[in-house]
């Protein structure tokens, strides 16, 4: 794609995407803005275990879903002003629980019309983007769809491309602006990453559709256009986790690459990762060529965490420039569900516990999986 393309996309993303601000500022006092983000929520929306049949909760005393977010996010923008405050999530969102497969397989809104849970969820929780996790193509490229336009936030995979053009299939990236009253508005510009591995865990979905380019050389090609559009911040959100390594071969690019990311490409501040389900809070990576301190964050899984990232900006030259930064992860469990989100999630969660507790067969006898590691046994073969 030419310059001109990639600088008309994000001209038309920033426009899209401002954000009003009220707050005021000297030159001489840094502004905070704040991106919480959260990753692998797969399709946990409640604070509830399908298997069980009862509250989740785990031998830490875990808990998950978007309602317990939601209460979190309302308190960070309450603490640090809404308009200083964004909220991003690092992918793999619509499968995971009874609740994702049975609006994806038994009552699929891309055939019957109705709101996805996840995108009813996170459209009143107010995201301001999400990111394309591996798992989002599990059931196909029509459901995605019509998952993405269901979002209100944009869904962005920069590396995602058409296989034929090489064209982004999605939104690689959004810049959003902050107006500081009395001074130069803030840009936050994020671009949304995810993992190269879908061509091989998706290859039915994808193939001959979509490729996968790599991360870093994917955000070598997209961070400078994010910042010639005028982006103070930089944040990417990667669905990859931070070792370097891979569950496959070489044929594809790395799997796990947050921290590559963050150490061989210039101007990015900060990564709010996912993937790998782990809870890291802060974590810095030097970057090879400029030197400068990237800072790397993941928030778990399925809504267990919520990261929380504190940018502070002062003007140099007249430029808004990153003086400070730090992150850390707060546990959802410290929190009550939103009754907001509750009552909006009603319908649709009570329905899934309807079917999963449907009975769906009987046995006049015990059934024993004992010698099912070495034999055939009646048990396995009827599950």
């Amino acid at each position: 794609m030419h310059t001109r393309k990639l600088a008309l996309v994000g001209a038309v993303t920033v426009a899209a995407l401002a954000v009003p601000a009220t707050a005021s500022a000297s030159p001489d006092t840094p502004v905070t803005v704040t991106v919480m983000g959260t990753s692998d929520l797969h399709g946990n929306t409640l604070n509830w275990d399908y298997f069980k049949n009862a509250e989740f909760t785990d031998s830490r005393g875990n808990h998950v879903g978007l309602a317990k977010v939601s209460t979190l996010v309302d308190k960070i923008r309450a603490e640090r002003g809404a308009d200083r405050t964004l909220l991003f999530d690092s992918g793999d969102t619509i499968q995971g629980t009874p609740l994702a497969y049975y609006y994806a397989k038994i009552e699929p809104v891309n055939e019957t019309g109705k709101l996805h849970p996840m995108a009813r969820a996170m459209n009143a929780i107010g995201y301001d983007a999400v990111t394309l996790g591996n798992h989002e193509f599990n059931y196909g490229l029509p459901l995605l769809a019509t998952w993405v336009k269901q979002m209100k936030a944009p869904v962005l995979g920069a590396n995602a491309v058409h296989a034929r053009s090489g064209l982004p299939a999605y939104r690689p990236f959004v810049i959003k602006t902050m107006k500081v009253r009395g001074e130069k508005p803030i840009k936050v510009g994020v671009l949304g990453l995810t993992n190269p591995g879908v061509a091989i865990w998706d290859k039915a979905n994808v193939e001959g559709r979509l490729r996968f380019t790599g991360l870093v050389q994917s955000a070598k090609k997209w961070v400078p256009v994010i910042r010639g559009l005028g982006a103070d911040v930089v944040v990417v959100t990667a669905h990859a986790g931070d070792n370097g390594m891979s569950s496959y071969g070489g044929d594809l690019p790395v799997e796990n690459a947050s921290a590559m990311v963050a150490e061989q490409v210039p101007g990015v501040d900060a990564v709010l990762f996912g993937h790998a389900h782990n809870d890291v809070p802060q974590k810095f990576v030097t970057n090879k060529a400029t030197g400068r301190q990237v800072l790397l964050t993941e928030p778990g899984r399925w809504g267990q965490r919520l990261s929380v990232l504190d940018f502070q900006l002062a003007k140099k030259r007249g430029e808004w420039t990153v003086v400070g930064k730090s992150s850390t992860t707060l546990n959802t469990n410290t929190v009550a569900e939103d009754p907001k989100i509750v009552s909006l999630m009603k319908e649709q969660h009570d329905t899934t516990v309807k079917y999963v507790n449907t009975v769906v067969a009987q046995s006049r006898e015990q059934l024993s999986a004992a010698e099912s590691p070495y034999k055939d046994t009646p048990i396995l073969d009827y599950m």
